[in-house]
């Protein structure tokens, strides 16, 4: 007959050992949520503590923009000549096109000054001409330059004297010179109104003082305004015509746009 003690025993043993495995369970499966609640307890605490101070700091916080422009008058002309010709061989039409440029460079150089009356060669091409039925008929081509400068006058007569090269395109704009100046003194005007402005602001709503919080400075310079042309100008040297010249106005803006707080 078994003996109840000892059978009572091996029950016990048993319960024991599965409490042991229950509890290496509990420790190996403990909810990950849990588990990061009872070991991060004090950084979460601190990660509170940071977010109040952060909106703490965006407290009292406006934003605002001023702009300070200028109207100035276009002083920077670009113009450009272009000679064209047409031949049955392409080395012809090159050498055309060759031959009058060299020749319109020889008039242009002598009269070039920096920032003045400048002169530069642009696109040179020879392509295969086609008819109006689609077939090969020869070859065309042109070369093209650049008159520019600060001389509004002189590049313009410059350009009607040229032989062999018509008048394809004129351009007004603002000289780099003119335009850095203008935006110097314009962000200078811009900064001191937004400035007036936070003073201003933080005075109506009953703040001593305000600090800057982000800025940004934004420039806008105009860039070159074509003049239409009704016909391109041919020019030579006997029948040269002043090309009219027409300036304009331009606008530079300068806008200073930021966040302060009042404090």
């Amino acid at each position: 007959m078994p003996d109840p003690l000892s059978h009572q025993g091996k029950r016990m043993r048993v319960h024991t050992l599965h409490a042991h495995r229950w509890a290496r369970g509990w420790r190996r499966w403990l909810p990950v949520p849990a588990l990061l609640g009872a070991l991060a307890t004090p950084a979460g605490a601190q990660g509170t503590a940071d977010v109040h101070a952060a909106h703490a700091v965006v407290h009292h916080v406006v934003h605002l923009s001023a702009q300070a422009e200028q109207r100035l008058p276009q002083d920077w002309i670009t113009v450009t000549v272009v000679a064209r010709h047409q031949a049955p061989d392409a080395a012809a039409v090159q050498a055309h096109l060759q031959r009058t440029l060299e020749q319109a460079l020889a008039r242009a150089r002598p009269q070039e000054r920096p920032g003045r009356l400048e002169v530069a060669s642009g696109d040179f091409q020879v392509q295969p001409r086609y008819g109006r039925d689609g077939q090969w008929s020869g070859w065309q081509g042109s070369a093209e330059l650049r008159l520019q400068g600060r001389d509004l006058a002189g590049v313009a007569a410059l350009a009607a004297e040229l032989p062999g090269m018509a008048v394809t395109g004129v351009q007004m704009s603002l000289s780099r010179e003119a335009a850095r100046q203008a935006e110097a003194a314009l962000r200078q005007q811009a900064i001191e109104a937004f400035r007036q402005q936070a003073a201003d602001v933080a005075r109506a709503f009953g703040f001593a003082a305000w600090e800057l919080r982000e800025v940004r400075i934004d420039a806008a310079v105009p860039g070159p305004q074509p003049r239409p042309l009704l016909r391109a100008m041919a020019a030579s040297a006997e029948t040269a015509s002043p090309l009219p010249v027409d300036p304009g106005q331009a606008v530079v803006q300068v806008t200073v746009a930021g966040s302060v707080r009042l404090k």
